[in-house]
């Protein structure tokens, strides 16, 4: 069952305001397509896909990532973004799901990605949204996720900006490398590669996890 938190956060993505300009708000200027840009391209890196690969990504949004992933399974809570995303890659299994309840059984998949979206998790939820990936990997298999590092800064810059010019998104939560990582190792995982991407106050991690057994 989720809590109050994890609710808004689901129930958030389904309105057809934020659907509607999702891509235009993150795609809208310059600075914004070229940071994309570099994230799509560090993820498919750390994602790594090879054929036969069963991979699961968790809460597709409008299919940015998606696109590029060829055969996978994508879910999502908000139907109108599981329609974009199945036109930006018709070979994609498109689903609706909850990803702290997923309709999936255990040792599923190969690998389990998600993009910005568990950025918008705190401690509990990351943790049970990290545990129920977790039932559905395969033996060694890896958790590819990315997260705001911790910047009073950015937190402060993102409110003023907030409050002026009024964009969508939800709450961001940040974490520090030392944070995740003591995060990981104590629901099972090790992490094996990072990519930082500079923004122009603070960093986005990106993180490539392995499942290791008995920790």
């Amino acid at each position: 069952m989720k809590n109050t938190e994890a609710e808004k956060f689901s129930e958030y993505y389904k309105q057809k305001k934020i659907t509607e300009t999702y891509d235009a708000q993150r795609e809208g200027t310059a600075y914004r397509r070229r940071k994309r840009e570099v994230e799509l391209i560090y993820f498919l890196e750390l994602i790594e896909k090879k054929n036969r690969e069963k991979v699961l990504e968790l809460g597709c949004s409008s299919g940015f990532l998606t696109k590029h992933l060829g055969k996978v399974t994508a879910i999502d809570t908000s139907a109108d973004m599981l329609k974009i995303t199945q036109q930006k890659n018709p070979l994609a299994k498109c689903v609706y799901a909850d990803m702290f309840e997923l309709p999936f059984k255990n040792k599923s998949f190969d690998k389990v990605v998600t993009m910005r979206v568990w950025n918008h998790l705190n401690e509990k939820d990351l943790r049970r949204a990290i545990r129920e990936a977790k039932r559905v990997l395969k033996k060694n298999g890896y958790l590819i996720f990315d997260a705001e590092d911790k910047s009073k800064l950015r937190r402060f810059i993102s409110l003023i900006y907030k409050i002026l010019f009024q964009p969508t998104g939800y709450k961001i939560y940040q974490y520090s490398l030392k944070e995740l990582h003591g995060i990981l190792r104590k629901e099972g995982f090790i992490i094996e590669k990072v990519k930082f991407i500079q923004h122009r106050i603070g960093r986005q991690i990106i993180l490539r996890n392995r499942l290791i057994e008995n920790i």
